[in-house]
């Protein structure tokens, strides 16, 4: 599966509505990455990107809600 980062902040925008936020997002540290940031996550290779993307797409799909 090829990630790219273009369509995964297509769907971040979708979900926070700015790309200020969609930036703020990639540079924030994240509980779901054990407080790496997702782009430190993203660029640590083809698992990490995969990681990433199947985060954002549970979030963009399911809502994230219980």
């Amino acid at each position: 599966m090829t990630v790219v980062k273009v369509s995964l902040n297509r769907l971040l925008f979708a979900m926070l509505g700015r790309s200020e936020l969609v930036d703020q997002w990639w540079q924030s540290p994240n509980k779901g990455f054990d407080g790496k940031t997702p782009d430190e996550v993203y660029l640590s290779g083809e698992e990490g990107r995969n990681k990433v993307a199947n985060y954002i797409h549970f979030y963009a799909n399911a809502g994230g809600g219980s």
